[in-house]
């Protein structure tokens, strides 16, 4: 068994750091390429069971022989995969890099999910590899213009949902093979910032690919999230109220300015999960919604009462001051589907009227790629109300996307 690459070249994870998801390929002093993708657990999981993935070549349909860039996607349903978008441009590191990477015979392929924790590492391949160099050999690719990108995105989706069987064919299949370490494995995290914060008792923090019981696992990654954003003696981790020793909210944040409340849903990381249909993938979130939103609304109203929280603690009770600051409700699912946030914002809004609270829906990606670009708390709770602000202009919260570099300008939060 090789080492896990994260084990041997911690240096790279400085810089996965910086990417929301997508292709990092890594080049050798001996010109050789390994490959690292950066997705969701589910993402991975489907590539292990699937045991690889398919790449599409999109084409520009405003310009031909052109492509914007690849679609990756991983078949956990035929109709409407998991996927990952990557454009790319002619001269750039990334498409040289990655066609290097994806060209050879074999290569070493590595998978880290949102916070850079390595989880998957086999020795894979492209199937007719001789017909992916032909193509790109073939293919141009247009020149970059940030202010394109989100058109970009926009026309990748729109052909992939379009896509027809003979573009299913053409697909470029990439084929796992040898792992290079067990699949099975438990990744313990005792990094400082793993563990230092309220509620974390001081245990380390274990993840694995494969998960029975959802809750607790995705609750500990929201706070790692927010860690982004937050020192860590203002993130609780399933607070308990001292009055009726029950649970206050999955996660609370409290700043000087600001009281985050945060409730989380997640179904489990198994086959027989990822392989529902997607009908039943739409009720299941449309069900956690409805129920992260009645606890949402029952942990407001608490907060709302009180200029203060008694909390329950090892070391006995601890009151929290909430008062004289804001107050955002926030209610986190494992993902959404683009056509189905009007449905899904409902009762979520709903909360926000009844509370008189500004109160936002995210899926795990949405509020991975927030935390990574709004990195502070003015920015992230700013952030948060821009979003509430456009669902209630739409009547649905809107999917967030970023271009250009991350923020660097701080400011107090405003509602």
């Amino acid at each position: 068994m090789a080492p896990m690459f994260s084990l041997d070249h911690p240096e790279i994870l400085s810089h996965l750091g910086q990417l929301i998801y997508g292709f990092q390929p890594v080049q050798f002093s001996d010109g050789r390429f390994s490959l690292i993708i950066k997705a969701g657990k589910e993402f991975i999981l489907t590539a292990r069971i699937n045991n690889g993935f398919k790449i599409y070549l999109v084409p520009d349909i405003d310009v031909p022989g052109q492509s914007l860039g690849f679609m990756t996607a991983f078949f956990d349903d035929h109709d409407e995969p998991l996927v990952l978008f990557t454009p790319l441009y002619a001269g750039d590191d990334m498409l040289r890099d990655l066609v290097g990477a994806l060209g050879q015979d074999s290569f070493d392929l590595f998978f880290f999910d949102e916070h850079d924790r390595e989880l998957m590492g086999t020795r894979s391949h492209v199937r007719e590899v001789a017909r992916f160099r032909t193509a790109i050999a073939e293919t141009r690719f247009p020149t970059l213009d940030v202010d394109d990108l989100a058109a970009t995105y926009e026309a990748m989706g729109g052909w992939f949902g379009l896509r027809t069987a003979e573009d299913d064919d053409g697909a470029f299949v990439v084929e796992l093979g040898e792992r290079l370490y067990a699949d099975d494995m438990v990744v313990i995290d005792a990094r400082g910032d793993a563990y230092d914060f309220q509620g974390s008792d001081g245990l380390v923090m274990m993840t694995s690919l494969e998960r029975d019981e959802p809750g607790a696992f995705q609750e500990r990654d929201i706070v790692s999230l927010l860690r982004r954003a937050f020192p860590g003696e203002a993130i609780f981790l399933n607070p308990m109220r001292e009055d009726s020793g029950t649970e206050l909210t999955d996660v609370l944040v409290v700043t000087d300015e600001v009281v985050l409340v945060v409730q989380a849903k997640d179904s489990p990381n198994t086959e027989a999960s990822l392989r529902r249909s997607i009908d039943r993938k739409r009720a299941v979130i449309r069900s956690h919604i409805d129920k992260g939103a009645k606890q949402l609304r029952g942990a407001l109203t608490h907060i709302l009462e009180r200029d203060s929280l008694v909390l329950r603690t090892p070391d006995g009770p601890r009151t929290v001051d909430v008062a004289d600051r804001a107050i955002v409700g926030l209610v986190v699912v494992r993902e959404m589907f683009d056509d189905d946030y009007k449905a899904c914002s409902v009762p979520v809004l709903a909360v926000a009227g009844a509370c008189e609270q500004p109160c936002v829906l995210l899926d795990y990606a949405a509020l991975h790629l927030v935390a990574l670009r709004l990195s502070s708390p003015a920015r992230l709770i700013n952030g948060l109300y821009q979003m509430f602000a456009m669902a209630m202009e739409h009547g649905e919260f809107p999917k967030p996307r970023f271009s250009g570099a991350p923020q660097q300008e701080e400011g107090a939060p405003t509602s």
